[in-house]
């Protein structure tokens, strides 16, 4: 049933509505998803044309209206989309007053539950990057005198304060602060008429902005997507020391950004790998200022404290794939999947796959307070490890990929992950986005 705040709200979507956004047709490039209100329908022709020949960029005519409209039309408005990135707001139409009832159209525990919703939707209905654009100010004294459906800068405020809470949870949401912009171009000036709308200067700026916010997305951070694995012309000895000639000649795998909320971690992860005829070999130097470790054996949850981890996945057409890690203290997880979400109980108790490695601490382990340095890491695995998926590559031959980190702080604190790979969700399983491990053959 259309009950009468309802159908007034529908007449205000329309009320609001600005000049149709145009679509960039681009075949073949990422799809940018822009969704929101009136006010994303004026800032979308500039991003189409500061993102053409980058991205096709989709802003749906129709108004997007409320928190319930945008869940409602999800699936046809972005998920059927298949997205790159996702630039996404709601609010403005959700705190529209009636000023006779005093009825707000979404309250503020709706909203945020709404919120949440959409949020959850595209990350696991979409592989995209996600960015919430924070609702524009409203200048009060322009909006009530034209309206009798209000909208309030402090109810603005408001509502950015629940959807700033809301995406904060999420580690791949970031926020396109276009609030703040707008007040940095000074209300009085970039606001129009009503009060809500903007003048063609301030929508420029606007859509400036919105296109950098996606064009950072669609770039991320820089990750090394294709490594060479080269020959170890001789073994080196697993000791955790890393003084092997030999490492010299192996590739620096050395960006560990975290790729799906966009941001780096700094420059203190450097891995190499190398093989030969009886194994794989892996090595990594990492900066730590507290280290901590989790786990006394074998296939223990050591990712409840600093571990590094290596994830390889030998063939594309087949679902088999290996997870490695080994923490401070020298205990390993070595864990050969049949499938992704296989039972981790029942991996852990299989026999050993061979693997050996030995770490070595610049610092004290697990005694906080302290000030460590880091640590360092030194591993070999054999190829009979990978057995069930052919065991040892020839020359030529390249895998999927992934090294990995969880790095704890101080006690309480959440930990730093981060990756080598290019991943659109914090998932190291998450094999479709690992890199590529390129085989290189002996010298001749």
């Amino acid at each position: 049933m259309v009950t009468p705040l309802r159908a007034a709200a529908l007449l205000a979507v329309l009320a609001l509505a600005a000049p149709t956004a145009a679509r960039a047709d681009e075949p073949g490039k990422p799809v940018v998803v822009l969704i929101g209100d009136s006010i994303r329908r004026g800032y979308a022709p500039v991003v189409a044309d500061r993102l053409k020949g980058l991205a096709e960029v989709v802003s749906p005519s129709e108004n997007s209206g409320d928190s319930r409209d945008l869940l409602e039309h999800l699936d046809e408005w972005v998920v059927r989309r298949k997205p790159a990135v996702v630039h996404f707001n709601a609010g403005l139409h959700d705190l529209r007053t009636d000023p006779k009832t005093g009825e707000t159209r979404v309250g503020l525990d709706a909203y945020r539950k709404n919120l949440a919703e959409i949020v959850r939707r595209l990350e696991s209905q979409t592989a995209a990057r996600l960015i919430f654009a924070t609702t524009t100010p409203v200048l009060d004294a322009r909006h009530g005198e034209k309206q009798d459906d209000l909208c309030r800068e402090a109810d603005v405020v408001a509502y950015n304060r629940e959807a700033r809470a809301v995406v904060a949870r999420s580690p791949v949401v970031a926020v396109d602060d276009l609030h703040g912009l707008a007040e940095r171009l000074g209300p009085s000036t970039a606001l129009g008429d009503d009060g809500v709308h903007f003048t063609e200067a301030a929508y420029k700026a606007l859509g400036e902005q919105v296109a950098r916010s996606v064009r950072a997305a669609l770039d991320g951070p820089p990750v090394d997507r294709v490594v060479a694995c080269r020959w170890a012309a001789a073994p080196p000895e697993v000791d955790g020391k890393l003084d092997d000639p030999v490492w010299e000649a192996a590739a620096v795998v050395g960006r560990f950004p975290a790729f799906w909320s966009n941001t780096g971690t700094g420059n203190g992860t450097r891995a190499r790998l190398l093989w030969d005829r009886d194994a794989l070999y892996f090595a990594a130097t990492m900066t730590d200022a507290e280290l901590r470790s989790f786990g006394t054996r074998r296939n223990d949850t050591l990712w409840e404290g600093d571990v590094f981890e290596l994830f390889f996945k030998p063939s594309d057409d087949r679902p088999e794939y290996y997870e490695f890690q080994v923490n401070p203290k020298s205990v390993i997880l070595e864990l050969p999947f049949s499938k992704r979400g296989e039972d981790f109980a029942k991996l852990a108790a299989l026999p050993t796959l061979g693997m050996s490695a030995v770490a070595t601490a610049d610092g004290t382990v697990d005694r906080p307070g302290d000030l460590d340095r880091g640590w360092t890491v030194e591993g070999r695995i054999p190829w009979s490890a990978f057995a069930r998926t052919g065991g040892k590559p020839e020359p030529g031959a390249a895998w999927r990929f992934a090294l990995c980190r969880y790095d704890y702080g101080p006690e309480g604190t959440k930990p730093v992950t981060m990756s080598s790979a290019p991943l659109r969700r914090l998932s190291f399983h998450r094999y479709e986005d690992y890199g590529t491990l390129k085989f290189e053959g002996p010298a001749r």
